[in-house]
């Protein structure tokens, strides 16, 4: 009898072994099934918090409207890409048209979404009887020889109540410069326009309203807005404008769909466009006086061929106030200056892929 019941108390002694075993494997398992969840969602947590905005807003300022490097001298026709500067080489390449172009009507959005590539061709077709006295004669262009340390001062967005202090800088250094202005149609406005030309510079076309989604929403808008500043410009000094710098650059983050058509039929019509290869930066936001003038000299001092990016808006204090010690330094380290014309090769931007 003792025997059985020492029998069944074994028994007993190595079920509840068994059930603390299992119950043991159980808990073990359940806090590496918790410690997995744990690890894997702070990883996934930490993917999203890491991942950058699709929709980064786009400020106003060129740093950050410019989407293209600038690259080398721009051949007779847009029709060929260039190499990346300081390479002078043109690198010949079929064109292409974009697949898309923005529509006039959705002006509230970029460039960038758009109707197919045979609507943007059938609209460049139109184009092209369109705006007939908008043509100048072309130009041959003359490269530019190695060895000769040239800037080009380009002032845009003017006229403004700062340009005949500009004027009269450039005149006390005896230096001539280029004037990409806007469509400013007041009196004055127009005899700022006409002293440009009367003291001998070059004034080109940078779009009349400068509205980046007006100008851009479409080839015909572009050049609706463009042949209305001609006009002006016309009007004003009485010399029909040859060149021209697109508004933002040649290449934006609001014209990409439409830069390379507008861009060839501009040269169809015998304009020459220009961008350039050194930005002062006096249009970023939190420039200064000192960053003017370093961000100016030292681009320039990289090229031999600077075309030097400048505004002359009302606001640019600092631009005025920096220019004549930018002209001085640049003269002592062995530069001219020159004024842009359309026998001048341009510095561009490369057009987007197609």
């Amino acid at each position: 009898m003792r025997k059985v019941k020492k029998r069944e108390v074994l028994i007993v002694s190595v079920g509840k072994k068994r059930v603390i075993i299992a119950a043991s494997m159980l808990a073990v398992a359940i806090c590496i099934g918790v410690i997995i969840g744990s690890v894997a969602g702070y990883v996934t947590k930490s993917a999203f918090v890491n991942t950058p905005s699709s929709e980064a807003s786009i400020g106003e300022d060129l740093s950050q409207l410019v989407t293209s490097q600038p690259v080398s001298e721009q051949p007779v026709s847009s029709a060929a890409e260039i190499s990346e500067i300081p390479s002078s080489k043109p690198v010949s390449s079929a064109v292409s048209r974009p697949t898309s172009v923005p529509s006039s009507s959705s002006s509230s959005s970029k460039a960038s979404s758009s109707p197919n590539s045979a609507a943007i061709a059938k609209e460049m077709e139109a184009i092209q009887a369109m705006f007939p006295n908008f043509y100048v004669d072309p130009t041959e262009k003359i490269a530019h020889k190695a060895g000769d340390k040239v800037a080009y001062l380009t002032f845009d967005d003017g006229p403004s109540a700062l340009t005949p202090q500009v004027l009269k800088i450039l005149a006390d250094n005896d230096v001539k410069a280029t004037f990409f202005v806007i469509g400013r149609s007041d009196e004055q406005s127009k005899k700022w326009m006409k002293e440009i030309v009367d003291q001998g510079h070059t004034i080109g076309m940078h779009t009349y309203t400068h509205n980046y989604k007006q100008i851009y929403a479409s080839p015909t808008a572009f050049f609706t807005d463009l042949s209305k500043l001609n006009d002006l410009i016309t009007e004003a000094t009485g010399v029909k404008p040859q060149i021209v710098r697109f508004a933002g650059g040649s290449v934006n983050s609001y014209n990409k769909a439409i830069a390379r058509p507008v861009a060839d039929e501009l040269t169809r019509r015998g304009y020459t466009y220009f961008d350039w290869n050194v930005s002062a930066g006096d249009a970023e936001k939190g420039a200064t006086a000192q960053s003017i003038y370093q961000n100016t000299v030292n681009e320039t001092l990289q090229f031999e061929k600077a075309v030097i990016l400048f505004h002359d808006a009302s606001t640019k204090h600092d631009t005025v106030k920096e220019l004549p010690k930018i002209i001085e330094t640049l003269k002592k380290n062995g530069y001219r200056f020159d004024k842009l014309d359309p026998s001048v090769k341009p510095i561009i931007f490369k057009l987007p892929a197609h």
